[in-house]
Parts: structure tokens; sequence; C-alpha cells
């Protein structure tokens, strides 16, 4: 059976007019109780939106319009609901966050008709220097902006989580640290033959990783992801790709509020800033979407060491790689080919300084802690950090005890913290 379209024509009331030039139709998508949306397709041209009365005599709508978004207002304030109740979750009373509360409603209602009018801007960010466990600069996203950050990962995680190698760690449901330390103590065990051969240790790091991400290259990874997967499970495109642009291209220090004072920032390394990073390169470390982006961005790589450089034991934590082997030679081999790689690829470079390839019995450095044959030791930094936490509290108490929660669950799994652990319970006791 075959169907036949309808000539283009419109009408107001009555006959059709400009037959065979123009049509108009309803849309599926309503914008008041008197008003909804209606396509103008004119021939030869593209189509035009109108918002009219319902009353006009337009032909009934005939298929979804997907260019003003298959998401409703209403469909979006139910996702944006969800996407707030994650974005709350472990981040409670932040200033941002009592003021979006505040009014709760109206907040998630707004941001629901700027997504849908696609006139949705970020807020400014707040940035400063955070000091442990690193030094580093935090660009942190205002709630509002961290509520549709929830969103949009909601969209993109699990079509890339299908895309990614299993042995990357970072910002992924069920691993993480302590996946990744107890994954690296297997590549040592399984290489060794369980301890009887001896086996190599490849230690790699990127120079500057997430100010030196490629915007464009980044931009292209996501699109080239999402059409291989057909956008499978995105509701709806169009926003997806707004919003996709929208953070990518983002220049937050251009309106961010900054809580560290100005020469916090001297003994910062450059490439440790965004204030260095230029139009065309650089994410802001403390999103939800900056650590997503970063997985993508290093995809191709973990790929590339995994099919090209038949890297059987290789797992990657944002950019900290390490690489186990029975062949020193191919891990030799593989420094200056991840090198290439990098440069040629992804724009990166390898940190010179942290090439680390040593005997797997000397021990290795990973994700904070110190891996041996057979035990597991907390690292220096760590065990300072620590004892730093308890000596100089946090004055919000319930961030206090979450700090060192998280590192007594840490020490649980480690060997050689007796002492750590008597020095955190003492702390506790009543003075």
């Amino acid at each position: 059976m075959g169907f036949a379209a309808f000539p283009a024509g419109n009408r107001n009331s009555g006959s059709f007019n400009n037959l065979g030039s123009n049509a108009n139709f309803w849309t599926a998508n309503e914008n008041s109780s008197s008003n909804a949306y209606n396509r103008n397709f004119n021939t030869g041209a593209s189509m035009n939106s109108n918002n009219n009365n319902k009353t006009n005599a337009y032909s009934v709508r005939l298929v979804k319009d997907s260019s003003e978004g298959t998401l409703s207002v209403p469909s979006l304030y139910r996702l944006l609901y969800k996407s707030y109740r994650l974005a709350r979750k472990n981040k409670r009373n932040t200033r941002s966050q009592l003021k979006f509360e505040l009014d709760l409603e109206s907040n998630l209602l707004r941001l629901a008709q700027e997504l849908y009018s696609r006139t949705y801007e970020l807020s400014p960010s707040v940035c400063f220097i955070n000091e442990l466990p690193v030094k580093r600069e935090v660009v942190a996203a205002d709630f509002r902006d961290r509520v549709v950050h929830h969103l949009l990962f909601s969209w993109l995680f699990p079509i890339f989580e299908r895309q990614f190698i299993f042995d990357s760690y970072s910002c992924r449901k069920g691993k993480g640290t302590l996946f990744g330390i107890n994954r690296a103590r297997g590549f040592l065990r399984a290489a060794s033959n369980d301890f009887h051969r001896d086996c190599w240790v490849l230690k790699l790091d990127v120079k500057g990783f997430f100010m030196n991400i490629n915007k464009d290259l980044l931009y292209g990874f996501i699109m080239d992801g999402l059409e291989r997967a057909k956008w499978s499970g995105v509701p709806d495109i169009d926003l997806c790709k707004y919003l996709i642009k929208k953070i990518v291209y983002a220049k937050p220090l251009d309106t961010a509020i900054f809580r560290s004072p100005p020469e916090a920032w001297d003994d910062l390394p450059h490439d440790k800033s965004m204030k260095y990073a230029g139009d065309e390169r650089g994410l802001p470390i403390g999103n939800l979407t900056s650590q997503l982006f970063g997985n993508i961005y290093m995809n191709k790589l973990d790929h590339f060491v995994k099919r090209e450089l038949k890297i059987r034991y290789y797992g990657r934590y944002v950019d900290d790689m390490v690489l186990v082997s029975d062949d020193k030679e191919r891990l030799v081999d593989a420094i200056d080919r991840i090198r290439k790689f990098l440069k040629k690829e992804l724009l990166l470079t390898l940190h010179p300084h942290k090439i680390q390839l040593q005997p797997a019995a000397f021990g290795f450095d990973f994700l904070g802690v110190h891996i041996l044959p057979y035990r597991v030791y907390p690292g220096i930094r760590v065990l300072k950090n620590c004892k730093k936490a308890v000596v100089n509290p946090d004055n919000d108490q319930a961030k206090q005890e979450s700090r060192i929660n998280s590192y007594e669950g840490m020490f649980n799994h480690l060997n050689g913290t007796s002492k750590i652990r008597k020095f955190i319970a003492d702390s506790r006791k009543p003075q």
C-alpha cells in the first residue's frame, strides 16, 4: 500500500491558499491553553515556527515537531526534578543550592522553559584554589547549572559507558579508586603468574590534562560517539546537541566569582589553570560533565593501547595510566608510541617527569597507595593529608565527618594502617 502526501497549501479559514507552495500544520507542542506551535512549510525554504491561537484552522498535526524538541516543558520539568535530586545528593547547604531551593518549583519551571526555548545561559561559577590533596584550581558551577549537568550526564553516560574499555575507572558506576587499585593488583598477579616470574610496571601521566583538552576535538569525539550509537536513549536530540555545545565551549572564568586571593595562583603552574588555557582549550575541574568528557577524550587512547599496542594489563584513572607486562621491551616501545599518539591524535603531552618503568617487585604508586606483591600500603601523601584533616578540621561538622569517614573506609582495605587509625580514633575522644 502506498501513501500520498497532501499538496502544499495553507488555510486560516475556508479553502486552501498558496496551493503548491506553502502549508501550515499544527505540531505536537502546546504553548498554553489557548495557543500552540505550528510549522510553516515553505517549498524550497526552511520551516518557520509560529505560536498561534488554536482557533486558527490550520491542518491537523500530521507529524511530531522535531525542531522544537520532542520534550515539552512539563516533561523537561520532570526530568530536571530528578536531576535536581541527584545534584543535591552529598552537596547540601551550599549557598547556590539553598538559593535555588528557596523557590524550587519556580526555578525548575524557569529552567525547563529556558531549555525548551533554547535561551538557557550558564550562571557565574565560583573559582578558588584547593590545597588538598594537591594544589589545584577548581571552577565550581552554580547549583542551577549542576542540575543541567546531571540531566545531560543521564543522556550521555549510558551511551559512552558501552564504548569505554573496562579498565577506565573515573566517574563510572561501580568503579573508582578502590576498584582501580584492586584491578592494578590483579594485573600484577596475572602478569607475574602469581609472582612466579618477573614483570614490569609502567606509570604514565598527561601534562596539564584538563587544561589542554582541545574543545573542537572533544566536541567531535562526543558527536561521533552519539552518531555511532544512533543517539540511543536520548529523548531530545536537538536539546542534547545544544547543551553539549553550550558546556564544551563555555568560558567560565569570564564571569566567575573568585573566592581565593590573586596570590593563591602565584605558585600554580600555568598548565593547571584555565587562566592560561585560551579559548580553544580547557575544561573546568570540579564539574560532573568535565569528568565524563575527560573519559570520552581519552577513550581513543584506551582503545589504541588495548588494540594496537596489545597491552593486556592496562588501566587508567583520568590521566594516570598503569601498564603491566612481563616483557620490558614492549613497555619501553609503548612509551614512545603513546607519546606520539597523544601529540598527534589528542594534542596532549606525555609528562616527561612522570614516566616510571620499574620491576614490579619494587612496588609502585597508583591512586594514592603503594602496591607491592601481597600487600598494599597507603601513600605518603594520603597519610599526610589525613593527618592535616584531623588536626585542622573543617568548620562544617558534617563535611569534616564525611572527610574522615572516607579516609577510614579506604584504610580498611589497606595494610599497615593501625597507627593512622589509632590517630583518628584518639582525635575523636573527648578532650
